[in-house]
């Protein structure tokens, strides 16, 4: 999701030496983009006395002519500002050649001039500023002001942790005919349930070093992705102000001014100011311009801090699988930079993630495709090795078409072996225009290579892309679920995913393989979206008390909600299993036939909350954010060099979903210890005479900040179908285990004497949370929340013949060489003995 901090700039018709404003509306800020067929040309309305008007008329002039026409019954005289945009194909006009006007010709139905643009000239109408040419986020320069949406609120000191505010400035060269000018930065603080903020905070009375290093993340110069370099000597404390630039002096203000794309710095919150304010605090940032015309920016943030940690596991890392940054760069969407995303994400709580920029917008900035990739890789790597506090693994978001010609999204990852030699798989294309690049053809490069992936949003009514990309949705492809046009069979909902008469995105055709090489599973929960407005997107949680539009909580019973969303994919992922179960049963030599899932935030920036969904003020603001949604996997021996241990644990879905209390399973085959040898994602041959040895451990944890566990539900799947039972015995809070034998559970479902024999069937489990907000509705915008955990499966078969009771009764053996390059030798010290030997790869996989 792009951040949600807009600055509209509406500069003075003056400025616009062939503008005529009218006496009621005005047309500013005209932007012209293009795509293959259409010039866009988007511009502001503003009704310049507030004033209701009615039978309104906006035309379209092609040499003084009118072509088209938007017609408005009634604006208020609440709508002060609101965008527009004409789509003319490009075969009408020659923008170099023919003279271009947007006029407003009607108000109150009286034709009449009432004012409105002409381009400059004919040869000048169309800007030649490749950034404009290409895709840009907007129309207009856009300043956020951004902080993490929950952190712990000390230190394990005990010391109280300041609050991070990043600033961003992008497309700031979009703006014609002056240069962006930033003269002050203003920053006030309250308790959440305050009616008023404090005052501004200033910091004159301090050495003028210790106010420096609040600074952090600060943008660099670099002319290949147009970014102004951010300079401690740029500002000086103030006693009005808390960040007053003087970077230029003009004749009325001291002021920076940005003349490049780009310009970010992240302001520390020192602890001192934050000693006795409660845990939910407000923050209001002001910022001011030296261009005099250029109203304040006024933007509103609300941080919720813990005196918990976020929960967690031993042996398990919290991460999040799908994360845009700022190299993501397109005409809806935009994300922060690495360095001011791992500081936040920090506090937050993750230990890790996947950057998965979109490969359709590596064309859109810097010098080319490849320089952008490495540069990726590069800035990732350099980020490892100053600190660990947060690992980074750089993906892809891969642009691809489907079995349809349509364009789905992919998560791709790097061999676990080789983060850094993972080669760009994408063209660039994918956003306005067509890619080359098919989901075959990706997973058929990253199966050479040892890559490996999940499918984007893949299965859910809401996942399908916009037609405005030609986007599509992955097809299942498969007779034996319900076909498009039909409900899913438990969550309800529309199915679009399985179009039987075309082929499928994830069924291999290679004999004796289920699932396609590479494709190891589908991230279905994607979004944590419950709350949402319409209203002010520089200010969604109201801080300033206007009530001029904030969060309220989303219809749970909508399809477009991220628990509904997540149930229509997990069905299809239970069908994918238990089509597996039943050819891994026939045939045990079948291949490719586990399929898991993950969760990822899918945030463009977004620390607090996003708005992806308003673009150019048509949409909505949720609360979506970095984080929200998570994948924590297990690596015993820690995340590795680079990640390693991160990417094998993905790649073998050790792993549990998460959107705040943490739920993992295991199974220890050695008796009732807390030590599991059997984790999610494994596949497993018990033998009958040994099960007395088998129990299976829940482990699970919970905070109250993310309410206390209402319900753990295990279910089993076969490849008839899954069935579910409630688990009774659990602690409602805190960090605890649930200890009971395998078998005495599996009976419980199947019941006594009929668990399975010589077939596979799996197992997961899931928990819920609730908290009860009544009475602090003001300032969590809901009377409740609710919070899930999902494991991945356990895939187990019961079979007598297998020799794992035997195996523990050798003492004393040794293999050499190991690892093996083909050959080896096993040596028992009791002679020989009959055996069954394993061989695994790299990966922990049984080859």
């Amino acid at each position: 999701m792009k951040p949600f901090f807009t600055l509209l700039f509406i500069l003075f018709s003056s400025l616009y030496a062939i503008a005529h404003r009218g006496d009621y509306l005005a047309i500013t800020n005209v932007k012209i983009s293009e795509t293959t067929d259409s010039y866009f040309y988007s511009f502001f309305v503003q009704n310049i006395k507030q004033a209701p008007l009615s039978d309104v008329q906006i035309e379209f002039w092609i040499n003084e002519k009118s072509v088209f026409q938007k017609h408005y019954n009634y604006i208020p005289d609440t709508l002060k500002i609101f965008t527009e945009q004409f789509v003319v194909d490009k075969n009408l006009f020659s923008p170099e050649k023919d003279k271009i006007q947007i006029e407003i010709t009607h108000i109150f139905g009286k034709k009449a001039d009432w004012g409105g643009w002409d381009a400059p000239a004919p040869a000048d109408n169309y800007r030649k500023n490749e950034d404009t040419v290409r895709q840009t986020n907007t129309f207009y320069a856009e300043f956020y002001a951004d902080a993490p949406w929950r952190m712990k609120k000390t230190a394990a000191s005990g010391n109280i942790l300041g609050i991070p505010i990043h600033f961003f400035l992008h497309d700031a060269d979009l703006e014609d005919f002056t240069t962006l000018s930033v003269d002050k930065i203003n920053i006030q603080l309250k308790n959440a349930n305050a009616s008023s903020f404090g005052p501004v905070l200033t910091f004159n009375t301090i050495p003028d070093a210790v106010f420096k290093s609040y600074f952090s993340c600060l943008s660099p110069s670099d002319a290949n992705l147009d970014i102004k370099q951010f300079s401690l000597n740029s500002f000086i404390a103030s006693n009005t102000s808390t960040i007053d630039f003087n970077e230029v002096s003009g004749w009325f203000y001291d002021y920076v001014p940005i003349v490049n794309k780009y310009w970010y710095f992240t302001f520390n919150i020192p602890p001192s100011v934050l000693a006795g304010m409660n845990n939910v605090i407000d923050i209001l940032v002001t910022i001011k311009y030296a261009n005099t015309g250029w109203s304040d920016n006024v933007i509103g943030l609300r941080v919720f801090r813990s005196d918990f940690a976020i929960p967690s596991l031993s042996g398990y890392y919290r991460g999040d699988t799908h994360l845009h940054s700022m190299y993501t760069q397109n005409s809806a969407e935009l994300g922060f930079s690495l360095r001011a995303t791992k500081k936040a994400g920090t506090l937050i709580g993750l230990d890790w993630i996947t950057t998965t920029d979109h490969t359709s917008d590596f064309d859109n900035y810097g010098i080319s495709i490849s320089s952008n990739w490495a540069r990726i890789q590069s800035e990732t790597q350099q980020l490892n090795s100053q600190d660990t506090s947060l690992i980074y693994i750089a993906g892809q978001e891969l642009a691809a078409n489907n079995s349809k010609g349509q364009l789905v999204h992919f998560l791709a990852y790097p061999n676990p072996a080789s983060p850094y030699t993972f080669p760009f798989l994408g063209d660039g294309g994918g956003d306005l225009s067509s890619t080359s690049v098919s989901v075959d053809n990706a997973l058929f490069q990253m199966d050479l290579i040892g890559a490996f992936g999940y499918a984007a949003h893949p299965f859910a009514a809401g996942d399908k892309l916009s037609a405005t990309v030609n986007g599509g949705i992955w097809n299942l492809g498969h007779p034996g679920f319900s076909a498009n046009g039909n409900s899913f069979p438990i969550t309800g909902g529309n199915i679009i995913c399985n179009d039987t008469a075309s082929s499928s995105d994830v069924f291999s055709t290679q004999q004796g393989k289920l699932i396609k090489n590479a494709l190891k599973g589908a991230q279905i929960w994607n979004v944590r979206n419950t709350l949402e407005t319409t209203g002010d997107q520089l200010d969604p949680w109201d801080v300033d008390n206007n009530s001029s539009g904030f969060f309220t909580p989303i219809d749970t019973s909508l399809y477009s909600g991220h628990i509904k969303r997540f149930r229509q994919g997990q069905e299809i992922v239970n069908f994918i299993n238990q089509l597996g179960l039943s050819l891994k049963n026939q045939n045990p030599n079948y291949q490719n036939w586990k399929f898991n899932f993950s969760a990822g935030a899918d945030a463009h920036g977004s620390f607090n909350s996003s708005n992806t969904g308003d673009f150019l003020g048509i949409g909505t603001i949720d609360d979506n954010a970095v984080g929200k949604l998570t994948t924590a996997v297990y690596c015993p021996n820690g995340m590795g060099p680079s990640g390693k241990n991160i990417l094998a644990a993905l790649y073998k879905g050790r792993s549990s979903l998460s959107d705040g209390p943490l739920l993992v399973m295991g199974v220890s085959s050695d008796g009732a210890n807390a030590n599991n040898e059997i984790f999610m994602g494994d596949d497993v041959i018990i033998n009958n005479a040994d099960t007395a040895n088998y129990y299976i451990n829940f482990d699970y944890s919970t905070t109250p900040e993310f309410g206390d566990i209402t319900d753990i539900n295990f279910s089993v799947g076969t490849s008839l179908g899954e069935q579910k039972i409630a688990l009774s015995s659990f602690q409602i809070s805190g960090t605890h285990i649930i200890r009971i034998k395998l078998t005495d559970l599996l009976e419980t479902v199947f019941g006594t004497g009929n668990i399975p024999q010589g077939n596979y069937f799996y197992i997961r489990t899931e928990m819920q949370t609730f908290r009860d907000l009544t009475g602090q509705t003001a300032v969590y915008r809901n009377n409740y929340s609710q919070h899930h955990s999902f494991t991945n499966p356990i895939w187990l078969k019961f079979d007598g013949t297998v020799g794992v009771a035997q195996a523990r009764e050798i003492k004393q053996f040794s293999i050499y060489p190991n690892p093996s390059n083909g050959k080896f030798n096993l040596v028992f010290a009791s002679g020989a003995k009959q055996s069954q030997i394993e061989i695994y790869n790299v990966l922990g996989e049984c080859i």
